[in-house]
């Protein structure tokens, strides 16, 4: 099992879009800075974090970083599904638990170090345009420790979307069906209709969930109406350790019912 972590390691780095996809993000991490601080005083501590707790540590990569992980997810198991690979790995039928667990460490381990790497190359980036053209000031200790906590976070969440990506793949078996559904479930489903029309069950969701994680911020509904008197209102319905569960859980549900499904399917 040692040997098959590694090797399936090995697969996971040399593949081209677990080094393509990085490197786009990292050049729109570049071009978000240069346009969006042109000519005006960068400050580090703001501009990174919307003040000295760092919630918002990766707000030019927060709509990114999930849509890297499922698709570098879903893609792991997917090629190899349609181009046969798999029935060159499984050539004892049994193993095919292995191979899933294999796969699985390997992704989140994969994905959670991008992830850590994108987030530290952004704040050295946005600290050295500070430096240089604006105020380092308020970052004190508290606040890197701060940063570094968000940072982990982030990582985390991003390696458990992975694994969403990966499970649903092999629950639906087509990684191209898996990440159209993803992007139209984010875009629409969970980010429009159940955000804006079920508030009680969006904050159930993972988008929504690994969000609130990632920033240590609250997941937080809308009560009344914006018809009442006291008009509509924002509430904390449960803290980023809940969400971080939820989270999980969900990884948990699509990891599962994909392996299942996996192992009883003919794919000879």
């Amino acid at each position: 099992m040692i040997r098959l972590n590694g090797a399936e390691s090995r697969r996971f780095w040399s593949r081209r879009i677990t080094r393509f996809f990085p490197a786009i993000l990292a050049a729109i991490t570049i071009a978000y800075f240069v346009i969006s601080n042109g000519d005006t005083r960068t400050d580090f501590v703001w501009d990174i974090g919307g003040g000295p707790e760092a919630t918002g540590l990766l707000e030019p990569l927060a709509a990114l970083l999930p849509v890297m992980a499922f698709v570098l997810g879903a893609s792991y198991v997917g090629a190899d599904l349609k181009t046969g690979m798999i029935e060159q790995l499984l050539t004892w039928e049994p193993r095919r638990h292995r191979l899933v667990a294999a796969r699985t460490v390997a992704c989140f381990v994969g994905t959670t170090i991008l992830a850590i790497a994108l987030a530290i190359f952004m704040t050295a980036l946005l600290y050295g345009l500070a430096a240089a053209t604006g105020t380092t000031e308020g970052a004190d200790s508290a606040f890197w420790t701060n940063v570094v906590f968000a940072i982990g976070r982030t990582g985390i969440s991003v390696g458990l979307f992975s694994l969403i990506g990966l499970g649903l793949t092999l629950l639906v078996d087509s990684s191209l069906g898996s990440i159209v559904g993803f992007l139209i479930y984010w875009f629409i489903i969970e980010g429009f209709l159940l955000s804006v029309f079920l508030p009680r069950v969006a904050v159930w969701l993972p988008v929504t969930n690994s969000s609130a994680f990632s920033t240590g911020g609250d997941v937080e509904r809308i009560v009344g109406s914006a018809f009442s008197e006291q008009g509509p209102e924002t509430v904390r319905h449960h803290g980023y350790i809940a969400a971080g569960i939820i989270l999980a859980a969900w990884v948990a549900l699509s990891l599962v019912a994909g392996a299942l499904t996996f192992e009883r399917r003919d794919i000879a």
